[in-house]
């Protein structure tokens, strides 16, 4: 059965962040070196420092709980057992609705989809509207982590589709990037 979640990153784990970027070493950079050369060191410590002292982690964990319809849903996966796969559903208030399975890329997340969920679900006479289901894959983000080896394209395409069937789609559109799992 479904249930709700919500994004709760332990306060441990956000002072181990805070530890980690602290501490943050940086080596010497090339003399004249950009981007040709990898992220340019400059960049790096900004990033880093903007991670430590300016990005507020409860503010923006707030805004997504707050913006965001969550669930985890149970789904069983031959040979590798129950996964837990969380996902956004937002349904549109058009009872026409199209359901969408929206795949993010690799690597990527659920928040890929997180600007369109207010153009996909709202629809018009002139353009569909979608009951749209966002899913982690098994191994992202807040989904369950695959412990057996072999897990590969035919289990995610049954675990998605059983996240689909359980919330109720039988028949659904599938949006996912060309290559939408890591490569064994």
């Amino acid at each position: 059965m479904t249930r709700p979640f919500q994004i709760a990153v332990s306060e441990a784990d956000l002072q181990r962040l805070h530890q980690k970027l602290e501490s943050a070493t940086f080596p010497d950079e090339l003399d004249d070196a950009e981007w040709d050369m990898g992220v340019p060191l400059s960049e790096m410590k900004r990033l880093t420092a903007y991670w430590h002292n300016g990005f507020n982690w409860r503010q923006k964990e707030q805004e997504l709980n707050e913006k965001l319809f969550q669930f985890i849903v149970p789904v069983s996966v031959d040979g590798f057992g129950e996964l837990d796969i969380h996902c956004l559903h937002h349904t549109s208030a058009n009872p026409n609705a199209i359901p969408l399975l929206f795949i993010h890329g690799w690597p990527g997340s659920f928040l890929e989809a997180t600007k369109l969920i207010p153009l996909l679900t709202s629809g018009d006479e002139n353009y569909p509207a979608f009951n749209l289901v966002v899913p982690s894959l098994p191994n992202f983000g807040f989904s369950s982590a695959v412990k057996t080896k072999g897990f590969g394209l035919a289990q995610y395409a049954e675990a998605m589709h059983a996240v689909m069937t359980t919330l109720g789609y039988h028949e659904y559109g599938r949006h996912s990037s060309p290559s939408y799992t890591p490569q064994d």
